[in-house]
């Protein structure tokens, strides 16, 4: 199994949903800085969903039971 696929299925979406709120927070210091408005994390999602579709099936997710 290659290392994407072996990280992606130790983890669950908590570790996917915190991952996203510590770029928010980050992404965030760094706008304010620019003197830009924050991110909201509607906005976030809004942005995973646009790039879920693009993404490959990780090996694991083709395989039967």
């Amino acid at each position: 199994m290659a290392k994407r696929d072996e990280v992606m299925s130790t983890f669950g979406p908590k570790l996917i949903e915190a991952l996203a709120l510590m770029l928010l927070d980050e992404i965030n210091i760094l706008r304010s800085k620019a003197g830009l408005s924050p991110r909201t994390l509607n906005q976030v999602f809004d942005q995973i969903t646009n790039h879920h579709g693009d993404l490959p099936n990780y090996e694991w997710m083709n395989e039967g039971p």
